[in-house]
C-alpha cells in the first residue's frame, strides 16, 4: 500500500456538507407519492393479544393503509418474523408483547400528524403477563417465559455462531474449554471471586433510524440508515419470497451508527407496509423510540481467578450474564465475542467460560461500540487491580507478568502472531507518570488516583470483503464499495488507500454510496473492519488497474513495465521522469476507455461449539489506557483530569481521521463509566429521553486528552480504531476512583452514591 496519500492527514470529503447540514442523510430524502408511517407500540411489558381493532384508524383521513400481523404471513404476502440469527422478531406482535415498545400495528398516512392521529384510535385488548427484566428474574426456577418455546434459527444464519443451551429464557451459550480448570485453581496460591455489573445503555446517534420502502415492478427498493446493506438485502428478500436480485438497498450518508443500524431492524416494517399500501412509505423514528428499539447488553460478569503468590495467573472460571431483552438479534454471537473476551491478554493456562444469552421483557440488545468487550474489560481489569494489591504487587507489574507475546496462545488455542500488549500499557503508565502519586489528596477534601488498563478485541471472523475500481480516461478514479459511510470517514480513508498504487491525487477519486445492485458485498460496516478488509480488496483492485496501465503506457514509452512509475496522474520513466504521460494521454493514444480492477478480502475461522477452540479472529485489536481522576469526598463526583489512551495500530492512514475516531471512544468510555444508564421500572424505560438520560458534555471531557499509536511501519498491516480504545478507557477510569478512595465500585456508572458508599474511611 504505496503511494503519497496514505499517511496524510485529510479532511473527510463531507466535512463541510455535514457542519453546514447539507449532506444527503436518509432523513433528508424524499420519494414521489410518498407516505409517512408511525408505529402503534406495547404500553405493557409483557402480554397476550385478544384482540387488534384498526376498523376507526383505517376510516380517519389521510390514511392509506394500516397494517397488523394479520396481514403477514398469508399466501404471496411478507413472512411475519425476522432476524439475523434466530427468527424471534416480529414485524409486528401477533400473539404476544414481550416489553414496552414492542410493535403492535403500522400506519401508513399522508401526513405524520395523520398516521399518528389515526395510532389514538387503534384499540388493543392485552391480557397481562407475568414479566422478568433481570437475569435473576429470567434464570429463576418457575419463571415466566419470554418465548413459549425457543424460536427457529434462520436458515442461512453466519457460520461462526452456534446455537447451545437454548432452555427456559436462555437463548443461547457459549463455552470456552482450555487445559483442567479444577487442576488450575489446585495450583493457585490465592483465589478471589468477584461479580462485576454493566448496565444496558443507548447509542444515541445523532441520526435516528430512517427507511424509506417502494415496490415498482415487482422489485422492492429500500433507503435505508442501515451499517449493513447486504444483510438488510438478504432479510427483505427472505421475508417476501423475493430473489436478492429483485431488492435494492441504498444507504446514504448516516448521521451516525454505532453499531445501532446493523442488521434488518426497520426495514421489515416498513416494506410490509409499503406492500399494504401500494404506496412508498418513509419511517422515521423518534428520539423517545430510539431508546425502546435497541440497547447495549446490560450484563453480570461473575470471575474467579486464581493466582501464584509470585503474581502468575494458573485459571480463570468465567459466567457471563448478558440480558439480550426479549428477541435475540446479534446476541448469539455478541456473547461468543464478550464471553473468550473475559480472559484479557493474558495467558492463563486453564480456562472456563460459560457465557449467557438470556431473553428478558425489555427492548432488545444488540450491537454497540466495543461489542461485549466493554463488559468485560469492567470486570476483569477491575480483579487485576484487586489481585495485584492482594499480592502486594504493582498493578503493572502484575500485569506484565501475564500479558501475552508473540507465539503464546491464547485461551482458544491461537497463536499471538501480534502482541504489543507490554509496550501498550507501559507507555500508558508512562504518560501517566506511573507509580508516582498513585493516589494524592489535592485541595480542600478532594484526593487524586490513578489508573491503568489494557485489552484485547476480536473483529467479524469470518467475513467477507469485495471491491472494484474503475480507472476512467480523464484520470478519474471510480471506487465501488458497499462500505457505509456513517461520519467515520471511511470513503475518505478508502480513497486514500485506492489512489496510493495509482499515483494519482484524491481529488480525482469518487466513492460511490452503498447500492446492492451496483456496488460489490461487504458484509458489515462495523467490528472496526472497513479500512483493513475492503481497504485489502481496494488495494488488490488498484494493482490489476496499475498492471494494465504500465503494459499500455510502456509500449508507448518503448520501456518494460517494470521501468515505470506512476506519479501525479502520470506515468513517467523511472531513470527520466521527464519522459512522461499522462493517464489522459495514455487512454486517448491506445484507445482505451477504461481500466477496471476487482479485489476480495475474505477472513475464515471459527470456533468449536463444545471446547470453544479454533480462530476466534483474524487479527486481535490491541489497546491500553491510563487515567488519572480526582474525587470530591464530600459529593461523591468524579472528575476525569488526564486520560491517555493507544492502540495499535500497525498503519496509520489518516492521522486526523483517527485522531477522531480515538476521540469518540475515549468520550465513549467516559460517559459509560460515570453516567450512562438505562432505567427501568417494572418494564418501563424512566429516562427515555437526551433530558433525563445523561451523556458527556464538554465541561466533562478530561484536562488532559492524549491520543497514541503504536504503529509497525508494515505497509497495510491496519489495525482497527473505531473501538479498541473504548473498553479501556472505562476499566482504567475504574481503577484510578478506587485508587483515589481506596473502595472498588464493581456496578456502572461510578455515579456520586456508588463513590461515597464505596469510599472507605
Amino acid at each position: 500500500m504505496s503511494g503519497t496519500t496514505v499517511g496524510r492527514s485529510v479532511d473527510m470529503f463531507e466535512a463541510k456538507a455535514r457542519v453546514t447540514g447539507t449532506v444527503g442523510y436518509a432523513l433528508n430524502a424524499e420519494v414521489p407519492g410518498m407516505v409517512f408511517a408511525k408505529l402503534l407500540r406495547s404500553t405493557v411489558p409483557h402480554a397476550r393479544i385478544r384482540s387488534v381493532d384498526v376498523s376507526a384508524a383505517e376510516k380517519m383521513p389521510g390514511v392509506i393503509a394500516v397494517l397488523t400481523a394479520a396481514d403477514l404471513d398469508q399466501p404471496g404476502g411478507p413472512a411475519g418474523h425476522h432476524g439475523p440469527v434466530i427468527r424471534d422478531q416480529p414485524v409486528l406482535c401477533r400473539d404476544k408483547v414481550r416489553f414496552v415498545g414492542d410493535p403492535v400495528a403500522a400506519v401508513a398516512a399522508e401526513t405524520e400528524e395523520a398516521a399518528a392521529a389515526a395510532l389514538d384510535m387503534i384499540e388493543v385488548d392485552y391480557e397481562e403477563l407475568p414479566f422478568v427484566t433481570t437475569v435473576d428474574e429470567a434464570l429463576a426456577e418457575g419463571a415466566e417465559r419470554v418465548h413459549d418455546a425457543p424460536p427457529p434459527p434462520r436458515e442461512r444464519s453466519y457460520s461462526d455462531i452456534n446455537l447451545v443451551g437454548r432452555e427456559g429464557n436462555v437463548c443461547t451459550k457459549f463455552q470456552l474449554r482450555t487445559g483442567d480448570i479444577e487442576a488450575g485453581f489446585a495450583a493457585a496460591d490465592l483465589i478471589m471471586e468477584n461479580v462485576y455489573e454493566s448496565p444496558a445503555v443507548q447509542h444515541v446517534p445523532m441520526e435516528p433510524h430512517v427507511v424509506i420502502a417502494s415496490f415498482k415492478d415487482g422489485r422492492l427498493h429500500v433507503i435505508s440508515s442501515t451499517q449493513a446493506p447486504f444483510a438488510v438485502r438478504d432479510s427483505l428478500s427472505e421475508m417476501f419470497g423475493l430473489p436478492a436480485s429483485d431488492v435494492r438497498v441504498t444507504v446514504p450518508p448516516l448521521g451516525g451508527g454505532y453499531g445501532a443500524k446493523t442488521y434488518a431492524k426497520f426495514e421489515p416494517v416498513t416494506a410490509a407496509l409499503a406492500w399494504k399500501a401500494k404506496r412508498p412509505v418513509k419511517l422515521v423514528l423518534t428520539r423517545e423510540e430510539e431508546f425502546i428499539s435497541i440497547t447495549k447488553h446490560a450484563a453480570r460478569i461473575h470471575l474467579r481467578t486464581g493466582v501464584t503468590k509470585d503474581g502468575r495467573l494458573v485459571a480463570r472460571e468465567v459466567k457471563a450474564y448478558f440480558n439480550g431483552g426479549a428477541y435475540a438479534d446479534i446476541s448469539p454471537r455478541l456473547i461468543k465475542n464478550g464471553g473468550y473476551s473475559c480472559v484479557g491478554p493474558y495467558a492463563i493456562p486453564h480456562v472456563r467460560v460459560d457465557s449467557y444469552a438470556v431473553y428478558t421483557n425489555l427492548p432488545p440488545a444488540g450491537a454497540y461500540r466495543g461489542y461485549g468487550v466493554s463488559q468485560a474489560a469492567w470486570a476483569y481489569e477491575q480483579q487485576m487491580d484487586e489481585l495485584a494489591d492482594a499480592l502486594g504487587l504493582d498493578p503493572v507489574e502484575f500485569r506484565r507478568r501475564n500479558l501475552l507475546r508473540e507465539g503464546e496462545r491464547f485461551a482458544t488455542g491461537e497463536v499471538m502472531e501480534e502482541a504489543t500488549w507490554e509496550e501498550l500499557l507501559d507507555r500508558s503508565a508512562s504518560a501517566i507518570n506511573w507509580p508516582a502519586d498513585r493516589r494524592r489528596e489535592v485541595e480542600g477534601n478532594r484526593v487524586r488516583g490513578k489508573g491503568l488498563a489494557v485489552i484485547l478485541k476480536s473483529t467479524i471472523t469470518p467475513s467477507t470483503s469485495h471491491a472494484s475500481l474503475r480507472l476512467d480516461a480523464d484520470g478519474s478514479l471510480q471506487v465501488l464499495t458497499s462500505s457505509v459511510e456513517m461520519g467515520q470517514g471511511a470513503h475518505t480513508v478508502l480513497a486514500q488507500i485506492a489512489a496510493g498504487p495509482l499515483g494519482i491525487p484524491i481529488e480525482a477519486v469518487n466513492v460511490t454510496a452503498p447500492d446492492t445492485d451496483y456496488t460489490p458485498y461487504d458484509q458489515t460496516t462495523s467490528s472496526s473492519r472497513t479500512t483493513r478488509a475492503m481497504g485489502g480488496a481496494l488495494v488488490q483492485a488498484a494493482e490489476m488497474i496499475r498492471e494494465r496501465l504500465l503494459a499500455l503506457a510502456a509500449d508507448l514509452l518503448g520501456a518494460a513495465p517494470e521501468d515505470l512509475v506512476l506519479s501525479e496522474g502520470a506515468v513517467a520513466l523511472r531513470s527520466d521522469p521527464a519522459t512522461r504521460l499522462t493517464v489522459q494521454e495514455v487512454f486517448w493514444r491506445t484507445r482505451t476507455g477504461s481500466i477496471s480492477g476487482h479485489g476480495e478480502v475474505r477472513t475464515t475461522g471459527g470456533l468449536d461449539a463444545e471446547t470453544g477452540q479454533g480462530v476466534a479472529s483474524d487479527h486481535w485489536h490491541q489497546g491500553a489506557a491510563g487515567a488519572e481522576v480526582e474525587v470530591d469526598l464530600d459529593t461523591g463526583k468524579v472528575y476525569v483530569k488526564h486520560l491517555h489512551v493507544i492502540a495499535h495500530a500497525g498503519q496509520v492512514v489518516n492521522p486526523k481521521l483517527a485522531d477522531m475516531q480515538m476521540h469518540g471512544s475515549a468520550l465513549f468510555g467516559i460517559g459509560h463509566t460515570l453516567y450512562e444508564e438505562l432505567v427501568y421500572d417494572d418494564g418501563v424505560l424512566t429516562n427515555p429521553n437526551l433530558s433525563d438520560y445523561s451523556i458527556p458534555a464538554m465541561d466533562d471531557l478530561p484536562e488532559v486528552l492524549q491520543i497514541e499509536y503504536l504503529e509497525d511501519g508494515a505497509p497495510g498491516n491496519i489495525h482497527g480504531l473505531g473501538e479498541t480504545v473504548l473498553p479501556p478507557v472505562i476499566a482504567a477510569i475504574g481503577n484510578a476512583v478506587n485508587a483515589a478512595v481506596g473502595g472498588r465500585v464493581r456496578s456502572l456508572p461510578i455515579t456520586p452514591e456508588r463513590v461515597l458508599r464505596a469510599r472507605k474511611p
